[in-house]
């Protein structure tokens, strides 16, 4: 595999809103071709790299998405996508009402992975609150920080989900991103060491299913 894409969100959603949410049925998001990426060292804007297939690649979406899945079971199979237990996170913070997904494996080879995981962010539309929520899928692990590049930015408020512009929205697609990084810095890392694969934390689907 190439080295992959991270992927972040986070969700503004009311205890009984997270359930609601978790328990709905997944349906595809249509707004991805919108999606505009940036590359951090020039902040050029682009769209999707050349060697995505976005129109294949939806169409495998829609029918993985309109299958009779809730989003707990999306979710729950995009987690087991990750390399190693430990590159992946979920956690819903009681204070702060917000649910934070991460992958920081995504499978970069085709569009299909990245839009599935926008696709099921979005579905929370109908249940955020009135602070909405954020995803974000950036090249994050390999390159150097000056070198990475954004696949794209989703926004989701009470009004629906919509990709955010690099330029038009500029404020929010880079505070977006930077929230991403701090969370893809944090996520996987044992205590006093750096490799994935000695994490032995809680596995991130059994964190989605206590929820």
């Amino acid at each position: 595999m190439s080295e992959p894409y991270s992927a972040m969100a986070r969700l503004h959603l009311e205890p009984a809103a997270l359930r609601s949410y978790l328990a709905a049925p997944s349906r595809p998001w249509t707004g991805w071709g919108e999606l505009t990426g940036r590359y951090d060292r020039s902040g050029e804007a682009g769209g999707l790299p050349w060697s995505m297939h976005p129109g294949p690649d939806s169409a495998s979406v829609e029918r993985w998405l309109t299958d009779g899945d809730d989003h707990r079971a999306q979710l729950r199979a995009f987690l087991r996508t990750a390399e190693e237990p430990g590159l992946a996170a979920v956690e819903y913070d009681e204070a702060a009402r917000t649910l934070t997904v991460v992958n920081l494996t995504v499978h970069r080879e085709s569009f299909r992975d990245p839009l599935w995981f926008l696709s099921v962010i979005g579905g929370a539309a109908e249940h955020v609150g009135a602070q909405g929520g954020f995803a974000v899928v950036r090249d994050h692990i390999w390159p150097g920080p000056d070198d990475r590049y954004t696949l794209g930015v989703l926004t989701v408020a009470p009004s629906g989900a919509r990709a955010l512009h690099p330029v038009r929205d500029s404020e929010a697609y880079r505070a977006a991103v930077r929230t991403a990084d701090a969370v893809f810095d944090t996520t996987g890392l044992p205590v006093g060491g750096d490799d994935p694969e000695e994490w032995a934390g809680l596995d991130p689907v059994e964190c989605l299913d206590a929820l």
